[in-house]
Parts: structure tokens; C-alpha cells; sequence
């Protein structure tokens, strides 16, 4: 870039300059209360919000993310370029903050936006009192003078005065968080300050004093991973304080934005952050599939109301898991190996809430089928949260448009294979092995090969009990020096001092190995595979119906002149 033509930077200045003028204009009108809902509102404000939403917002977020994504910002945004972004970044901060009703549509974009732009922006803007030590800021560039000309003001931190420091942010998030605060009380921290901050701290990070300890008193960001450990553990509690609630997509939205600031956190936040938030999806994964197989056992004819509002909770619940799963299975991806090694007693505990959820939805063919309607609605690439993408710190859970003419059939865009539940288990599977004693082996062989033969979960039980004397008995020669070797392993000790334990214990691991069986090799099941699309149609149709029914009731009219009238335009009744 530094290379670049003339031309082409002039322009970038000139659209810069003019974005920046626009967004200003938006907010003016927004102050003066000119946006509304009616239709006749002037003209030229229906044009400013159009353009505004449908093609300037979305053209800064490109443009913001390309440039963060190769590291342009040190090029680019210098001088009169980094004046312009200033008015931006004020720009966009007082409209995501803002509680106009028209906001409220377009808070996701322009979080997203500010996203970008904190991650492609050359200067630490939440850090002003460390400005002095950056090389890219127009306050260390341009004489007093010359900054007078270009209309800033003589101190860096009267630039941006309505955004508050990162201590300050950080600050009310904690309050929120330890609040118990709803989405509907504070959207703007949801849907614009947390995106705008894990992207600012994955960038910045790497110019703190941690990654540069020798000249620490000159870094220009304070930044440590106790920000961001500090700031991932807030965001697991506000979505713990929101599971279940009606409206959650910036949830997801969420798990996106926080995926650069995993690998920075401590291991500690498993016990007090990672496990509380699974032992809620654990218990209310129970609670709908209790409920779904109470209704199966009544056995109704067609689907009744209670049905309907069954399938909405494992929409809600498939919300809610891939909310939580994107960060669960990144962090897992980082702690894996040392819980390996040193074996822990939480990691253990939640792999076992990991695979009850899992055994839930294996079971469940509401429960997979509403996962893949979330999946397939909401256009979620789960590729993108199973793959670490060095190259890119915000990498979108959204289908690009190549992948999406390619996505013909709507079972192209979700597999088993590829489904967070699975996934989550699958990293945390040689967790669950690892629990296993050495003479284990033989016995969770039996009782897997027992439950393909369609054994209730009492009758393997009763078959491991019977055979537990065989632990550690084994002639087979190519297993004895596999258990020495296992024994031989540190903090490895063979537990059977407890019978029962060990039945539950190998129960527990057949059970979650059978059915991750029937994941690979059975693939969909029948309901899934076939009629797919017309299934899915019929669901939407009986839904709509009940709630045709849970409205006005107009087909029981207490009128006479009003049943006339319904007469006269149905005949036929």
C-alpha cells in the first residue's frame, strides 16, 4: 500500500471525507427528531436513511475489515484520512449508542461496523492518555498548527469526547454483568460496545507491555490478557443472564465478535464462568425433552398446541447453544492439551454436561430438525468456529455469496458432521476416555455393543455389573502393554474401590460412544433425509395455523351482523 497509486489513495481520502460528512448529517436529522415511521416524512430524510443503511453502512464494514484483516491502517489512515475516520468513529459511537426508535433496527450493522473500524484504525482511541507514544497518531505527525487546519482540536482527547476510556467501558460492563441485566434494559452494550472491544483488544494486545515487556513505559495500549479475561467472562454472564429470553440474536452476533480473545484467557474461567452457563443449557435441554416425550406417551393423533410450543422451545434452546458453543469449543481447543496432561476435575464434569446435552439431541429428532431450521435460517457457517482462521481475527459465521450459490439444496448448508452439538463432544471425547481406568476397555466394548442391540440402559447396567470381575483380566497381549503403558502415565491411578462407580462410569462412556456411532456412519436420520424441505413446510403451516387461532377470534364472532357478513363471503360453511 505504501506503494500504491496517487489516485487511488486521493479517492479513498475523498469517499472517506464524504462518509463521514453523511454520517453526520444522519445524526443531525436523527437530533432533530426528523426520522419516523409515517409516510410522509420529507423525501430527502427517507433518502439519507436508505443510503445510510442499505449502502453506507455496509461499505464502511468491508472496507474497515479489508484493510484491519491485511494490516493497511498504518498506510492508510494517516493524516487528513485519519481526521475523516475520527468523524466517523464519533459518528457511528453516538448513533449504535443512541435510543431512537430508528436505531433500533440498524444497531447489529453499526456494531458491526465499529467492529471493523476499531480493528483496522491506527490509533489506541480508548487509550488517549498513551497517545503520545504512538508513531501513527496525527497528534505526534502534524505540528499544532497544522492540526488547527484540519479542524482538530488541541488535545487528543477532546477528538472523540462522547466515547468514554477502556477502563470506563470496562467498568460498566462489569456492573451490568454482575446485574443480571436483559438485552431490552442496555441494548447498545450488546449489539455496539462488546463487538467494538473484542475487536479493539485483539488488536491491540500484541502492542501492550506483555508482548513487549523491555520498553513497557512506551507502549502505546495498556492492554493485558486480564482485559480480556476479564471482558470474556462478562460476556458469558451477560449470556447467562439471557438464555431463554424471546428476542436473542445478537447472542450469536456475540459468539462471533468474541472469538479473537479466547486464547488470551485464563483456564480458571472454566469453574467460575464455563460451567455455570452449561449446567443451565444441560438442565433445560432435560426439561424440553422431558416435555416432548410427555406428549409423545399421551400419543395424539394431530399436533396439538403443546407441540407447537415445544418445537418454538428447542428453537429457542438451539439458540441458545449456539450462542455458547462457538466459545466453549475455541476455549476447549486451547485448555485440551494441558487437561490431558494434568487431569482436571471440572474438565471432566463438563464433558459429562456436554455429552448429556449431546445424548439429548441424538434422541430427539425435534430437537436435531429445529437445530438445522436455526442453522439454515440464520445462514451459519459452521466451518467457520471449527477451523481456526489465523488469517483473519473476525472471521463472519456468515455464508459467503460463492458458498451460497452453491447451497442449492437446503441440505447442503447443515450436516450432522458439522453441527456445534457434535462438535463440542467430539473435542472434549479424549477428556471422557481419559477418565476411564485401564481396565476399562474390554467392559465399554460389551456395553456399546450391547446398546446396538437395542439394550435399555438398566439392562447394560445389569450386564456391566455382571461382568466387572473381567476388568483388568484381559490375555490379549496387544492390550496388556497398553494398559502397562496407561498405568505407567502420570496422576494415573486405576480407581476400583468402587464398584458402582466404575458401572456408571463405564455406562456413561458406551452410551456417549454408541450414539456419536450412529452419528458417523448413520449419517440424517430417515425424517431428515427424506422429504426434508416438504417436512419442514408442513411444520411452518401447522404453526402459522395455531397462531391464527391464538389471535382475535373473529371465527367465533359475537355479532349476528358480523356472522352475516362471513356467511355471505364463505357460502360454502
Amino acid at each position: 500500500m505504501k506503494t500504491g497509486l496517487e489516485t487511488v489513495k486521493s479517492a479513498l481520502r475523498a469517499f472517506l471525507d464524504s462518509a463521514a460528512e453523511d454520517l453526520e448529517k444522519t445524526m443531525e436529522n436523527l437530533k432533530q427528531g426528523q426520522f419516523t415511521h409515517t409516510r410522509n416524512q420529507p423525501k430527502g430524510v427517507t433518502q439519507i436513511i436508505n443510503y445510510t443503511t442499505v449502502a453506507l453502512l455496509p461499505m464502511l464494514s468491508s472496507l474497515f475489515e479489508h484493510i484491519g484483516q491485511h494490516q493497511f491502517g498504518e498506510d492508510l489512515i494517516l493524516e487528513d484520512v485519519q481526521v475523516s475516520c475520527y468523524r466517523i468513529l464519533t459518528s457511528l459511537y453516538a448513533l449504535g449508542t443512541s435510543k431512537s426508535i430508528y436505531v433500533e433496527r440498524q444497531r447489529s450493522a453499526l456494531g458491526e461496523c465499529l467492529a471493523a473500524f476499531a480493528g483496522a484504525f491506527p490509533v489506541a482511541f480508548l487509550e488517549t492518555h498513551l497517545d503520545k507514544h504512538n508513531v501513527y497518531s496525527i497528534y505526534n505527525t502534524k505540528s499544532s498548527r497544522e492540526r488547527a487546519a484540519l479542524s482538530l482540536p488541541a488535545n487528543v482527547e477532546d477528538v472523540c469526547p462522547n466515547i468514554p476510556s477502556l477502563e470506563k467501558l470496562m467498568e460498566e460492563i462489569v456492573e451490568l454483568a454482575e446485574s443480571g441485566i436483559r438485552y431490552t434494559q442496555m441494548p447498545h452494550v450488546m449489539e455496539v460496545i462488546l463487538p467494538m472491544l473484542c475487536s479493539y483488544m485483539s488488536r491491540w494486545w500484541e502492542h501492550g507491555p506483555e508482548n513487549h515487556p523491555g520498553r513497557a513505559d512506551t507502549c502505546c495500549t495498556a492492554l493485558s490478557s486480564e482485559h480480556m479475561n476479564t471482558l470474556l467472562g462478562n460476556i458469558l454472564k451477560i449470556i447467562y443472564n439471557n438464555l431463554g429470553v424471546d428476542e436473542g440474536a445478537w447472542m450469536k452476533r456475540l459468539a462471533v465478535f468474541s472469538q479473537p480473545i479466547i486464547n488470551k484467557v485464563k483456564p480458571q474461567l472454566l469453574k467460575t464462568h464455563f460451567l455455570p452457563l452449561m449446567e443451565k443449557l444441560k438442565k433445560k435441554a432435560a426439561m424440553v425433552v422431558s416435555e416432548e416425550d410427555h406428549l409423545k406417551s399421551e400419543a395424539r393423533g394431530d399436533m396439538s398446541e403443546a407441540e407447537l410450543l415445544i418445537l418454538d422451545e428447542f428453537t429457542t434452546l438451539a439458540r441458545d447453544l449456539y450462542a455458547f458453543y462457538p466459545l466453549l469449543i475455541r476455549f476447549v481447543d486451547y485448555n485440551r492439551a494441558k487437561w490431558l496432561q494434568e487431569p482436571n476435575a471440572e474438565a471432566e464434569d463438563l464433558f459429562r454436561m456436554v455429552a448429556e446435552v449431546f445424548i439429548y439431541w441424538s434422541k430427539s429428532h425435534n430437537f436435531k430438525r429445529e437445530e438445522q431450521n436455526f442453522v439454515v435460517q440464520n445462514e451459519i457457517n459452521n466451518m467457520s468456529f471449527l477451523i481456526t482462521d489465523t488469517k483473519s481475527k473476525m472471521s463472519k459465521a456468515a455464508v459467503s455469496d460463492q458458498e451460497r450459490k452453491k447451497m442449492k439444496r437446503r441440505g447442503d448448508r447443515y450436516s450432522m458432521q458439522t453441527s456445534l452439538i457434535v462438535a463440542a463432544l467430539k473435542r472434549l471425547l479424549p477428556i471422557g476416555l481419559n477418565i476411564c481406568a485401564p481396565g476399562d476397555q474390554e467392559l465399554i466394548a460389551l456395553a456399546k455393543n450391547r446398546f446396538s442391540l437395542k439394550d435399555t440402559e438398566d439392562e447394560v447396567r445389569d450386564i456391566i455389573r455382571s461382568n466387572i470381575h473381567l476388568q483388568g483380566k484381559l490375555e490379549d497381549p496387544a492390550i496388556r502393554w497398553q494398559m502397562a503403558l496407561y498405568k505407567d502415565l502420570p496422576n494415573r491411578t486405576e480407581d476400583t474401590s468402587d464398584p458402582e462407580r466404575t458401572v456408571e462410569r463405564v455406562l456413561d462412556i458406551a452410551n456417549v460412544l454408541f450414539h456419536l456411532e450412529q452419528v458417523r456412519f448413520c449419517g440424517a436420520p430417515a425424517e431428515i433425509q427424506e422429504g426434508r424441505v416438504a417436512q419442514a413446510a408442513l411444520q411452518q403451516r401447522k404453526r402459522r395455523a395455531v397462531a391464527c387461532f391464538r389471535m382475535a377470534p373473529l371465527y367465533n364472532p359475537e355479532s349476528e351482523s358480523l356472522l352475516f357478513v362471513v356467511q355471505l363471503l364463505c357460502p360454502s360453511q
